[in-house]
């Protein structure tokens, strides 16, 4: 079962939460979290991201790679790697 629509649990990740950059799996964010805020924060950024990839090609727009937000003060980076 796919834990976000657009991506597939194995697409590689590189996510940057307060500075501190790793690299893993869409699964990842939803298993391997330091603290229960920094995994909202990445699953809400990963979700943004899809919902971006979906609705970009409607408004005409590049499919972004890539996105940055801030969740209750927690800074997250999430950017799609190549294969």
């Amino acid at each position: 079962m796919r834990h976000v629509t657009g991506f597939s649990n194995s697409t590689k990740i590189r996510y940057i939460v307060n500075g501190f950059g790793m690299y893993g799996t869409v699964n990842d964010l939803f298993t391997k979290t330091a603290t229960v805020s920094h995994g909202d924060a990445l699953r809400r950024a990963i979700n943004h991201l899809a919902y971006i990839r979906q609705v970009s090609p409607l408004r005409g727009d590049a499919r972004p790679v890539g996105v940055g937000i801030t969740h209750e003060g927690i800074q997250v980076q999430i950017d799609l790697m190549a294969n």
